[in-house]
């Protein structure tokens, strides 16, 4: 609960930052110099792709440590019941010891006793291990989660710049063709004065 709490501050926060900037975007399109703009464009959308392919790369990493995760679960499963027979079997030999008599049964028995509590320490061992590994695997995919969260965010924002850009773009490339019809139409008045002037 405490991570899945940590993780939607993050988000918040993520997108409050990526977004901001964004109402500076929602404004009119200005006239730029088309050939900065369209640069400006073109890294976005290099950064946009690399964001996408690590992305790619992050939820394919989560995907295997939580098949990971679920495998050393299931460890924990059975080594808990191969425990509990363990400690079970611990209390029979407790008892058996306590009434037999012959030394070689005797013997026999410490040594079962001695192997019951070398494998029920091995599997504590191995479960501490096992949990701890998942406790590792855990953190990397929560940090993962927020870096993908915020790589959306940012994807987003690029996308909502591009746009405003290429609206941008348009704006200033149909200014572009007024000021060149009015500069042909001033060349075409310069001609007719030059050819009245010179039959």
């Amino acid at each position: 609960m405490k991570h899945a709490f940590c993780i939607l501050a993050f988000i918040f926060w993520a997108v409050s930052w990526a977004v901001s900037p964004l109402s500076a975007q929602n404004v009119r399109p200005q006239y730029v110099v088309i050939a900065e703009a369209e640069a400006e464009i073109g890294d976005l959308r290099n950064l946009n792709a690399e964001m996408a392919a690590r992305n790619a790369e992050l939820e394919e990493e989560n995907q295997t440590m939580n098949a990971d995760i679920a495998r050393r679960r299931d460890f924990i499963v059975q080594a808990d019941g191969i425990i509990d027979r363990l400690s079970a079997s611990a209390g029979e030999i407790y008892t058996s010891l306590q009434s037999v008599v012959d030394t070689e049964t005797r013997r026999e028995l410490r040594r079962r006793m001695e192997d019951n509590r070398r494998s029920r320490y091995d599997l504590e061992n191995r479960k501490r291990q096992e949990n701890e590994a998942i406790g590792r695997s855990n953190a990397r995919i929560d940090n993962n989660r927020k870096v993908l969260a915020v790589n959306r965010v940012r994807t987003r924002a690029n996308e909502q710049r591009i746009q405003y850009l290429q609206a941008c773009i348009d704006l200033s490339s149909s200014g572009n063709r007024d000021v060149s019809s009015v500069l042909d139409k001033a060349d075409a008045i310069t001609s007719e004065v030059e050819n009245l002037l010179n039959p």
